[in-house]
């Protein structure tokens, strides 16, 4: 193939790093996973509603879906106290990353975001030509905001992305954070909110991050999904708030108008309605990333606060050789691979079992070291 017929912005970008598919793992090891803990999936899975949406909902998968996703739409309106014109859907909030870049970045625009961070936050931003300035978190893993200040005002940037709780390292901004960075980033930036992980979130760290912004000059789109505390990472789906209707109406400009299946939207629908189940989900994994974190310190890493339902730590030696010993042992976690964390890991809170074995192997590793 001619490598011209690539764009180099494709050419140049890394290759996402992406949890093991548990049928790759096997094959290539040859033992079964004890503890798939890689890829921040729900241990609890989805409420048991969805599983039979996904059933009555199959006889009909000869039609196509509806593009505009309205009855979910709907849904998360009431849900969210927003309109329904507002929400765009999405196939993982993934698909709304690239669709939002898409849409209002032009080549040698400049995006600022926080490091490390998701990749797509960056890779998507790379993809449309912009350039990326990204600020890393304090030593304390505080929000960067002095740095993220200093940034924006060298470059205004087009776009402001990041998440909180943040992912991979763990941390949320708090909500005097939040207003002091509002107040510092430039009026005509769209300031892009991931909230993928907003479930987890303790109630002390909670506040109404969609009022502040609302209440501010900037126009703004927040993230959320369904592939977290909701379990549904298999069926992919994903949502977006947008601050005007205009901005959810030029983005489905630049997504797959059938991009969320059928299937999708009824599962969504029915785990939004089964609040127990979430709160079951977030329960278990508040006590498990507790168990976890204090294990884990207790054997001399380092751990970043997390709000979510991992654990970012610090394996002390490359990131890479510990996940890859650990995957010898059916462990599976996920080694970062951004500068300049690339000694630190992060692992999901599995159920109890998984979370012990890990700690077991951890420990076995130790001893043999």
């Amino acid at each position: 193939m001619n490598p011209d017929l690539i764009r180099p912005e494709i050419a140049a970008l890394p290759t996402y790093n992406a949890g093991l598919a548990l049928d790759r793992f096997r094959a290539h090891y040859g033992i079964d996973c004890l503890a798939k803990l890689d890829s921040n999936e729900n241990p609890a899975g989805p409420c048991p509603g969805v599983v039979e949406a996904i059933r009555a909902e199959a006889a009909g998968i000869a039609r196509y879906p509806d593009a505009g996703n309205g009855a979910l739409r709907e849904d998360l309106a009431a849900a969210t106290g927003t309109t329904a014109d507002q929400i765009i859907i999405g196939n993982g909030s993934e698909d709304l990353i690239g669709a939002v870049f898409r849409t209002v970045l032009r080549p040698g625009d400049h995006v600022v975001t926080i490091c490390p961070s998701f990749g797509l936050h960056e890779f998507g931003a790379l993809a449309s030509g912009a350039h990326v300035t990204k600020v890393p978190f304090n030593a304390d893993w505080t929000f960067p905001l002095d740095g993220m200040i200093r940034a924006m005002t060298a470059e205004a940037p087009r776009v402001l992305i990041f998440s909180s709780p943040s992912n991979p390292a763990g941390p949320a901004i708090s909500e005097t954070e939040f207003g002091a960075l509002l107040k510092a980033t430039p009026a005509d930036t769209l300031v892009v909110f991931d909230e993928a992980y907003l479930e987890y979130l303790e109630p002390a760290a909670r506040f109404d991050a969609m009022a502040r912004l609302a209440a501010g000059p900037h126009p703004w789109l927040i993230l959320r999904t369904f592939s977290k505390a909701y379990g549904l990472a298999g069926v992919r789906v994903g949502y977006g708030i947008a601050c005007a209707p205009d901005l959810a109406a030029q983005m489905m400009k630049a997504r797959n108008p059938f991009g969320v299946n059928a299937l999708a939207v009824a599962a969504a629908r029915a785990a939004l309605r089964d609040t127990d189940h979430l709160a079951l989900s977030v329960g278990l994994a508040a006590e498990g990333r507790a168990h976890l974190a204090r294990h884990l310190s207790e054997a001399g890493f380092v751990c970043a606060p997390s709000q979510t339902n991992f654990v970012f730590f610090d394996t002390g030696g490359v990131a890479t050789d510990f996940a890859e010993a650990l995957r010898h042992r059916g462990v599976l976690i996920k080694p970062w691979l951004e500068d300049p964390f690339t000694s630190w890991a992060r692992v999901t809170v599995g159920t109890p079992d998984e979370n012990r074995y890990f700690l077991e192997a951890v420990e076995a590793m130790r001893v043999l070291a």
